[in-house]
């Protein structure tokens, strides 16, 4: 019976919580100034295309023209890695990690700075769907932003290569979105459990990041960090394109018995991880809610 009612009650209460916290999200300066910076690698491409698309190598092969670097390479596989790197960087490394500190705290924190989370619970609704609501937004917002910079950086980048350049690495792109995916899955849970328990969530969420996700990552115990399941993704994701990668490349080994070790995680279980590790820190979140004072 409880379940049917939280049901109905969603069919209501979602909609209007989704476009007032969307709105919130994405009006906020911030937000776009973490944008701005994410998309810096675009104007050196665009610099490069109009500087440069002259002096291109190229022949036709198929009615299309195949461009060519300067080292006589196929110009479109120097600039995947390009955009790989750069993507990796900015979108998922940096600007990815911000944008789910500054949205789970907007969505969280800014709610009791606002006195309307005190007023949230005293209505007969669950902590759990105060901030499950509220995760599945910043969820939507983050994942469309940093896919629609992906998309945008990709095709910017890839701009040099031509038709032909940008139609053939089209699985590059898909592969960082669909990284881009799980970790806003992943993050904004993690985040939103900091900000549900504790006043400063964008300052610990940074310690965080830079101890957990940063240090720890390059250690022996890497599986017990977000990082080492993004990487797997990365990895496996290469290596199933043709790539030539190994689990080194990316940090997915570690030394047992004087012997280095691939500890590279299968690609499913590592999503089934992140989404486990987004829907438990929320479930856990909302018992930080419960218990938070006013």
């Amino acid at each position: 019976m409880e379940i049917s009612n939280v049901f109905n009650r969603s069919k209501n209460l979602f909609p209007p919580i989704l476009k007032d916290c969307s709105q919130r999200l994405l009006v906020n300066p911030l937000t776009w100034v973490l944008v701005v910076i994410m998309l810096l690698p675009c104007f050196l491409g665009l610099w490069y295309y109009y500087e440069f698309s002259d002096e291109r190598q190229f022949e036709e092969a198929d009615g299309e023209k195949v461009y060519y670097g300067d080292d006589g390479g196929l110009l479109h596989v120097e600039l995947r890695e390009a955009f790989l790197n750069l993507s990796s960087l900015f979108i998922v490394k940096f600007i990815g990690v911000l944008l789910a500190i500054m949205f789970s705290s907007e969505l969280i924190n800014e709610e009791f700075n606002r006195k309307t989370m005190q007023i949230l619970r005293t209505t007969p609704l669950m902590s759990l769907e105060i901030i499950f609501y509220r995760y599945v937004t910043g969820v939507l917002c983050m994942f469309g932003i940093l896919a629609s910079s992906s998309i945008i950086m990709y095709f910017i980048i890839m701009l040099s290569s031509g038709v032909h350049g940008i139609i053939e690495e089209l699985e590059i792109l898909w592969l960082v979105i669909k990284i881009v995916l799980f970790e806003s899955i992943a993050y904004l849970g993690i985040f939103c459990l900091i900000s549900a328990y504790f006043e400063r969530p964008f300052l610990l969420g940074i310690v965080y990041w830079i101890i957990w996700e940063m240090i720890v990552s390059g250690t022996q115990y890497q599986q017990i960090t977000v990082s080492h399941y993004l990487e797997s993704i990365l990895f496996d994701g290469l290596k199933n394109i043709g790539w030539s990668v190994t689990a080194e490349d990316y940090g997915l080994t570690k030394i047992v018995n004087d012997e280095v070790v691939n500890i590279a995680t299968e690609p499913t279980i590592a999503m089934l991880v992140m989404i486990g590790i987004g829907l438990g820190t929320v479930v856990w979140g909302a018992r930080g809610l419960a218990n938070r004072q006013f």
